[in-house]
């Protein structure tokens, strides 16, 4: 906090207190006499900066004393608040919220488990294949791959409905989960390929903390992750040290090379 910023608030403190002593000097007679607010007094109790309307004003039914230590309450609060302003350097910047978890999307080689309600007949196990379908009593093959559980359930209730059944009650569940394998190598203690678990999301310090960690020459500040995707290859540069790569999510085929520190 700047000291003129304090020093500034202390003289504002120290003016206020001497201008509720001119308000008690005013009001000294105003309880035993119940004698009409003078324009004095008012100027006074607003100089204060009284928080009370006027007419309600509990420092006027209070003696001299007692009006003092009121009066220099409420110019304590208003140099609070002062100084609190003055704290920091201005207004706090708002902090950045944390990605929300994505629901999971149904992958090929996921084993689904497929019910409708009092439909016996209608329950299968599946794997989703490669063309991202799986197959369904009374309309055939569906493609459910790319899409969360909600969407996929909706999907298929709405097909049946436009068949044989009425307004039927569909439930999905992933009974097992394709593998989503990712490698770690370089400067780490037990290298290889690792499988991200089920719906869970894995950032870049877990997926060290798989592969055991950096060796004692293992530099995580200097993290290189190769990831392959419909634009191509790119090589991506990260400090596994920083708290945004908490925020930085491993994809399936993703490979982390672990730098070795330079001396």
């Amino acid at each position: 906090m700047p000291w003129a910023s304090i020093a500034s608030a202390g003289a504002h403190l120290r003016k206020v207190q001497n201008q509720g002593k001119r308000a008690s000097r005013a009001f000294g007679d105003w309880a035993s006499q119940k004698k009409p607010v003078s324009a004095r007094a008012e100027s006074a109790c607003r100089q204060a900066r009284c928080p009370f309307p006027l007419g309600r004003l509990p420092c006027l039914q209070l003696s001299g004393f007692r009006m003092i230590r009121l009066l220099g309450f409420c110019s304590a609060l208003l140099c609070l608040a002062l100084l609190g302003g003055c704290q920091g350097g201005g207004s706090i910047p708002p902090q950045s919220s944390a990605p929300g978890k994505e629901l999971y999307r149904l992958r090929e080689g996921d084993v689904l488990l497929l019910e409708v309600f009092q439909e016996p007949y209608m329950t299968t196990r599946q794997r989703i294949l490669g063309d991202g379908t799986i197959s369904v009593g009374l309309i055939g093959r569906v493609a459910v791959a790319g899409l969360d559980i909600n969407a996929a359930t909706k999907k298929i209730a709405a097909q049946l409905n436009e068949k044989q059944l009425v307004n039927p009650q569909v439930s999905i569940s992933v009974e097992s989960y394709a593998a989503r394998r990712f490698t770690v190598w370089g400067q780490v203690r037990t290298p290889g390929a690792f499988v991200i678990p089920g719906e869970e999301e894995l950032t870049l310090p877990q997926a060290i903390a798989m592969a055991g960690g950096n060796t004692d020459i293992g530099d995580v500040k200097n993290v290189v992750v190769t990831r392959r995707d419909s634009g191509g290859t790119q090589k991506i540069k990260l400090n596994a040290m920083n708290p945004s790569s908490a925020e930085f999510l491993i994809r399936e085929g993703d490979a982390i090379f672990v730098k070795e520190t330079l001396f």
